[in-house]
């Protein structure tokens, strides 16, 4: 997965409707109900409208990402929240949404992507929020997970988060991940995941995570006609053809799912 692009965060803005109604086709929830239910096991009721949460622009690294904040705020608005992105960045900015009394403030950059609840003083990674909102989706999009097989692409940080998210949910989960040291360290400190070539894994699963930072490794003939795919990030492991195939069953968007997790984990 790759930092986004401008045009990724804009093309999200323009089409967030739009990947809402697949969402609701492959899953049956929309933004909400899928942070929501990501979310039961920690708290039953998460009231999203009308909490105030800021966007705060970070300039560090190889700075802004111009139109995130803004995308932010979209995603959030769309949740019925009371956001806003701040018009100072970096401290400035959080001394602004602090002062303009954000519940939560929004904060990214080259390192981390963080919701803070500014009164509790906890902090949400957009990391595990991210896998495990998509794990809430392929499992709503499956009818369940247990006993289910799942192929997951790559063991970063996204995929680690959702390995995790996957065998807590009763699923039995193949793994393809090329850096043997990554498998390796993974492996040791437990994660219960069996390793497997990708062709190998194609025919034996339906059920599909990728965490993996290829382009375009699998195509529309690797593809079990029932397959359900998550993708998370940036850029997709399935071609265009692969893509087509799938339909609605290609969940896939940069940012949506992840925030929306986000902020009703830091409103908890």
């Amino acid at each position: 997965m790759t930092r986004l692009t401008e045009t990724d965060v804009t093309t999200l803005t323009r089409d967030l409707d739009a990947f809402e109604d697949r969402l609701r086709d492959v899953t049956g929830f929309g933004l909400r109900g899928i942070a929501l239910r990501t979310a039961t096991d920690e708290a039953r009721c998460v009231l999203l409208r009308g909490a105030r949460i800021a966007a705060v622009p970070m300039s560090s690294g190889q700075g802004f990402i111009p139109g995130f904040s803004e995308c932010l705020v979209a995603i959030l608005s769309h949740l019925g929240c009371d956001a806003w992105a701040t018009t100072q960045p970096d401290v400035r900015g959080i001394q602004a949404g602090v002062a303009a009394g954000a519940d939560v403030l929004f904060l990214a950059d080259d390192h981390r992507f963080i919701a803070l609840n500014v009164a509790g003083g906890c902090t949400v990674d957009d990391d595990p929020a991210t896998a495990d909102g998509y794990v809430t989706a392929l499992q709503a999009a499956a009818g369940g997970l247990p006993e289910r097989r799942v192929l997951l692409l790559g063991l970063g940080p996204v995929g680690r988060a959702a390995a995790r998210r996957l065998v807590s949910r009763g699923a039995t989960v193949l793994v393809v991940e090329p850096d043997k040291e990554r498998l390796a360290a993974a492996l040791e400190v437990g994660l219960k995941v069996e390793p497997v070539e990708l062709a190998t894994g194609l025919e034996s699963c339906d059920l599909i995570f990728d965490a993996s930072p290829a382009a375009g490794i699998v195509d529309a003939a690797d593809i079990r006609p029932e397959a359900i795919a998550a993708v998370p990030g940036l850029p997709s492991a399935f071609t265009p053809a692969a893509q087509e195939a799938l339909g609605v069953r290609h969940i896939h968007e940069p940012l949506a799912i992840g925030v929306a997790v986000m902020a009703v984990r830091a409103l908890l």
